[in-house]
């Protein structure tokens, strides 16, 4: 039965595997875990081409979600060699490996929206490189579009249940909770997803295999800003440690940072017969994690 399907999950101990893998397990997929840590089944180098093909030649999965990358933007801009090594090469050696194979193989491609910038929500076809982390998820996107695959562009927010890795509403609500100074901005925009309507949205890929690339966001979104503000009010945390301010006016990064990365879900939404939630719903409902 589809739902039953044979899924490997590269990455899987990151910040999205960590909430990904226990959902699938819990709705009955068989899982192979890859990754750097004790806890995965198997550890593989996926830059290597030979120990990605042993890996896979063995588990000879269904579908293959992929979510190892490098997403350290600075980092991305400083060491762009390593942006290559980690976004593009793992996207190249499984995709090699399901040409090669002659089995069935569905590749779940996580990409960014840090490819948008401009004034949104964007549509798929409406590229902004700004740095070069975004330029090696798309190079990763277009390396997978030699099989079979769904790529989905998107971000996330929610609780971290990855060891050592904090999110950015962990972030936020431990400065709310301490009344730490920190600065939130009003430029910019994005349209994340609550982590856990992420992860059904994966599922659900997983099961209908769509050919092509999604953007996969909240319906609207809002600047980083309101965001803060809307969280603290439905956690019922103070705001006053809470600065409005512009990021180009006070920050200097390593890599050039896009303003506006909404996004129109509309191609999603439409293959898959679903209505992706407003932004405050997915605020209001991982709230309860924090709560």
């Amino acid at each position: 039965m589809q739902f039953m399907a044979n899924v490997l999950v590269t990455g899987a101990t990151g910040l999205l595997g960590s909430s990904l893998y226990p959902l699938l397990r819990e709705r009955g997929y068989q899982i192979t875990r890859v990754g750097h840590t004790k806890i995965c089944d198997m550890n593989t180098d996926l830059v290597n081409y030979q120990q990605t093909a042993r890996a896979l030649d063995q588990v000879k999965p269904e579908v293959i979600v992929n979510l190892v990358a490098l997403t350290n933007v600075d980092r991305c801009e400083t060491h762009p060699q390593e942006a290559y090594l980690l976004n593009v090469k793992p996207v190249e050696n499984l995709c090699a490996w399901i040409q090669a194979s002659g089995q069935p193989c569905h590749l779940i491609q996580i990409s960014t929206d840090q490819v948008y910038d401009g004034t949104g929500p964007h549509a798929e076809g409406e590229l902004t490189i700004r740095n070069h982390y975004a330029m090696s998820k798309l190079a990763g996107e277009l390396a997978a579009a030699a099989v079979p695959r769904t790529i989905l562009r998107t971000n996330f927010v929610g609780r971290s249940l990855c060891e050592g890795r904090s999110s950015f509403t962990d972030w936020l609500h431990s400065a709310l909770r301490s009344n730490k100074p920190i600065t939130v901005f009003d430029d910019l925009m994005f349209s994340p997803l609550a982590i856990g309507t992420l992860c059904d949205c994966i599922e659900r890929s997983i099961v209908e295999r769509p050919n092509g690339v999604f953007n996969l966001g909240s319906s609207d979104g809002m600047s980083k800003a309101d965001f803060a503000f809307a969280f603290a009010a439905i956690t019922g945390l103070p705001t006053s440690n809470l600065r409005r301010s512009k990021a180009s006016a006070v920050v200097t990064f390593a890599a050039r940072r896009p303003t506006d990365m909404r996004m129109q879900c509309g191609r999603f939404e439409a293959r898959m017969g679903l209505k992706l939630p407003q932004l405050i719903e997915e605020i209001h409902m991982l709230a309860h994690d924090y709560l």
